[in-house]
């Protein structure tokens, strides 16, 4: 893959994924005595929230994937498989069990700290929405970690050059020149390096 179809691969369905989460995913009833006969409604965010979190770590992670260096591709192709992982984990689990999620809004709502309330829940179309593009971002992700290592860094400008006395680089700039004891505005100091 190249960075463009990963763009394309990864970010789409992060924005669709994240889009999806500020959606209502299940609306359900409850006949408690308490809330009554009441209509409640989730979105994706509620019902599992730390993929909202998750979803903003796959964008930077998909950032730093893009711009950085051979070392930086490599950790940050992992950071985005694993948040692309646990979003696709957290989404499959609110959709699999809507009605107690909504039991716990619903116990929320009566005043029930770490209680539920039985209710009926039905999940709409942005559920199934968000778990695909889940699903899509996190098969893409890893094949962005696949390629990542084949790409060119950003410009040969950006990298070091190794001095082999020192391990460091060679680069120096004129606040180094000054701690030398060198002054880079006179001519006859430049003569003498």
């Amino acid at each position: 893959m190249t960075k463009r179809s990963v763009v394309l691969a990864v970010g789409l369905p992060l924005a669709v994924l994240l889009l999806s989460l500020s959606q209502v995913w299940a609306t359900g009833t409850s006949a408690d005595p308490v809330l009554g006969r009441t209509v409640l409604s989730a979105t994706g965010g509620q019902l599992a929230p730390a993929s909202i979190g998750l979803t903003l770590v796959m964008g930077a992670a998909l950032v730093a994937l893009l711009t950085g260096g051979a070392r930086i591709r490599t950790a940050a192709g992992i950071l985005l498989a694993l948040a692309a992982a646990g979003a696709l984990a957290l989404s499959t689990t609110a959709l699999l069990g809507p009605a107690a999620a909504l039991g716990r809004r619903a116990g929320e709502l009566a005043g029930r700290t770490g209680g539920t309330v039985p209710v009926s829940a039905q999940l709409g179309p942005w559920a199934w929405l968000g778990v695909a593009a889940a699903l899509v971002a996190a098969v893409a992700s890893v094949a962005a970690l696949l390629s990542a290592r084949r790409w060119a860094g950003l410009s040969a400008r950006f990298d070091r050059e190794a001095d082999p006395s020192t391990g460091r680089g060679q680069r120096r700039s004129a606040w180094d020149d000054l701690t030398d004891g060198h002054d880079p505005t006179r001519a006859d100091d430049d003569e003498r390096t």
